[in-house]
């Protein structure tokens, strides 16, 4: 228990809640609303061992990333409601489980390098390599927005000739509500300090590399320059080792980094990722959509 609490102490803490638009509905007769429902996740530092510092977080392969076109938040999101009893239906029928709507996507992070510039801030946000930056311990709060048209969210069922509408009428029930829960809660590449500002991010070089697990937050400045460190360091965006005769980066000719010269050249690494731990706050009420007629 002791361990347990000393590690929390070591922890950045970050709170995610949930909660839709208003009217909160979906029609089964409307597949082209004017206002899509949306997903809003709110998101702030609860804790820290630097409370009055700023973390930026790198939104790709994490439950921030909403690039249209990916469901990385969507890890099996939309459960279906789960009916305990209830009224039969006007034929004597007993009521029946929602269907789910299946919105993981086949395959979320590849084994293969996605390559480009070192320099994540050089990668196109197309391709969801964008950051967001969380105000300090008690001062505010992110926010990320998913859109949720019926498009998305009937598109993986039914048959690929039919319709949104008539997938909707098909497969969508009115009067039943749908509950949004975060399955997958992840962030890949984090950092103390701020994107914007006199010495924000945005001016300085965001390497892909992450420091190891069992490097403290709490640390003198030259605890994490050592070669012992350097060896160990660890790309979760890219997804290769520098150090495996067996990567790609070897045949690059891809040197491995030498944290004291590249932060003085203005390079920024990553903290290590079990020193972020993100919790889901929500409610039902708060992140749900009823279908309608």
């Amino acid at each position: 228990m002791k361990d347990q609490q000393q590690q929390l102490q070591q922890q950045v803490q970050v709170t995610l809640s949930l909660r839709t638009t208003p009217p909160h509905t979906i029609s089964v007769h409307d597949a082209d609303p004017a206002e899509p429902l949306k997903l809003i996740a709110s998101v702030r530092q609860t804790s820290s061992p630097f409370p009055d510092r700023p973390i930026t977080l790198l939104t790709k392969y994490s439950c921030l990333d909403a690039t249209p076109g990916e469901d990385a938040f969507f890890w099996r999101a939309m459960s279906p409601p789960k009916f305990t009893g209830g009224a039969d239906d006007k034929n004597g029928n007993a009521p029946c489980p929602t269907p789910e709507l299946p919105l993981q996507p086949p395959q979320r992070i590849s084994g293969i390098r996605v390559s480009g510039d070192p320099n994540l801030l050089k990668r196109p946000a197309d391709d969801s390599f964008t950051f967001i930056t969380l105000p300090p311990v008690g001062k505010g709060q992110a926010e990320v927005t998913f859109e949720l048209p019926p498009s998305r969210l009937v598109r993986r069922l039914g048959n690929k000739d039919e319709t949104v509408g008539d997938k909707m009428k098909r497969f969508l029930r009115p009067g039943d509500t749908y509950k949004i829960v975060a399955a997958r809660l992840g962030v890949n590449w984090w950092t103390f300090g701020s994107l914007e500002g006199e010495d924000g991010l945005l001016k300085k070089k965001i390497a892909r590399w992450t420091f190891p697990d069992d490097l403290s937050l709490v640390r003198e400045p030259s605890d994490d320059e050592t070669d012992d460190v350097a060896h160990r360091l660890r790309d979760l965006v890219d997804l290769h080792d520098v150090n495996s005769l067996s990567s790609r980066s070897a045949v690059e000719g891809e040197q491995r980094p030498v944290v004291r010269e590249m932060r003085a050249d203005g390079w920024v690494f990553g903290e290590p990722k079990a020193g972020l731990n993100i919790v889901c706050e929500a409610s039902e009420r708060e992140a749900s959509f009823t279908i309608i007629e």
